[in-house]
């Protein structure tokens, strides 16, 4: 599917998770929370945490996943 594809589809707001701690309860919270898409294996829903259902929601497919990983744990300078 088509990364623009995926904003076409409902993703449940009870279907967001935060698999982070970060700096709990402080002005720094750095947390993301994220949804599987429904009817797309791989692909996700991502949104900041500290704006909650009001947070602008990005999207990406398993291939696009699967890059950023990749990218984040290459051995050498990511920034």
């Amino acid at each position: 599917m088509d990364t623009d594809d995926l904003y076409s589809v409902e993703v449940p707001e009870t279907a967001f998770r935060t698999p982070c701690g970060g700096n709990i309860g402080g002005s720094l919270e750095s947390c993301v929370s994220f949804a599987d898409i429904p009817g797309e294996p791989g692909a996700y829903a991502i949104r900041d945490t500290k704006l909650g259902a009001a947070s602008p929601t990005l999207r990406f497919s398993a291939a696009e996943m699967t890059d950023f990983v990749t990218a984040i744990t290459a051995p050498g300078d990511n920034a």
